[in-house]
């Protein structure tokens, strides 16, 4: 084996080495081993321990693509050495398919922590914090929301409210007005009694008709009861108006 070249891989503990290993038609019929190659006392390497196939090394032999797969799981940073795929002759005869130099290595606790968990710490913590800015957002948008929403329920219900107390108020100052002109006789104003077509299925009301300024020479008449009239019956004039009791506008 001496001369030849050795292919260097490098793992770390508890990794799993998987290697290929081609060989020609010659080997075909020969039983594949993997193989720890020492030095002798003479500096050559030889091999001083094969291994079949067991329960942690696995080796398949594939005829058809003429190639043998040897897998190597948990490795220990004892395993370190030069392996060889080798194909058995006859009479401890190994005929070396593929070398390599082996180097496991142990890592530190600290060097686990601070190398490959520190990447996804940080990946972690960038994730939970874009994370928790997306839902502060979704969580600020749907007060926003909310608040908006109460700001137009409100405005409409004062608006519907200051709608409905107009409106009550200028029903009020209606009936007032009307009350005053069917009611009232104004000072230097005249007034006739009108009545429908029958009094006695009508309605009785006043037609008022008002001088702006009356003149001195013209009567004045006004409401009183008799026992306020006076006794003295010059320069006054007297007259009795009666009316129908009626319901107007829905009350008595």
């Amino acid at each position: 084996l001496q001369g030849q070249t050795h292919e260097a891989q490098r793992l770390r503990e508890g990794d799993t080495l998987y290697l290929e290993c081609p060989y020609t038609r010659t080997e075909s019929g020969y039983t594949k081993y993997w193989c720890l190659l020492e030095l002798d006392g003479g500096g050559r390497e030889v091999m001083s321990a094969c291994y079949g196939q067991n329960s942690r090394i696995s080796i398949k032999d594939d005829s058809t693509r003429k190639t043998v797969s040897i897998t190597m799981p948990d490795l220990k940073a004892e395993d370190s050495g030069t392996y060889s795929c080798a194909a058995y002759k006859h009479y401890n005869t190994y005929v070396p398919l593929r070398t390599i130099s082996l180097n496991v290595f142990k890592v530190s606790s600290a060097h686990i922590l601070g190398v490959f968990q520190g990447p996804s710490s940080t990946q972690s913590r960038r994730q939970a914090t874009s994370l928790s800015n997306e839902n502060t957002l979704i969580v600020l948008s749907v007060v926003l929301f909310i608040l908006l929403l109460l700001a137009l329920i409100t405005s409409i219900a004062l608006g519907v409210r200051h709608y409905k107390l107009l409106r009550r108020t200028g029903n009020r100052e209606a009936e007032d007005t009307s009350d005053r002109a069917e009611g009232t006789a104004q000072p230097g104003s005249t007034g006739r009694r009108g009545s429908s077509q029958d009094d006695s299925k009508g309605p009785a009301y006043i037609n008022l008709d008002v001088q702006p300024q009356p003149r001195p020479e013209d009567p004045l008449y006004c409401n009183v009861e008799l026992s306020q009239a006076h006794r003295s019956p010059q320069h006054v004039e007297y007259a009795v108006i009666a009316f129908n009791q009626s319901p107007r506008n829905g009350r008595e």
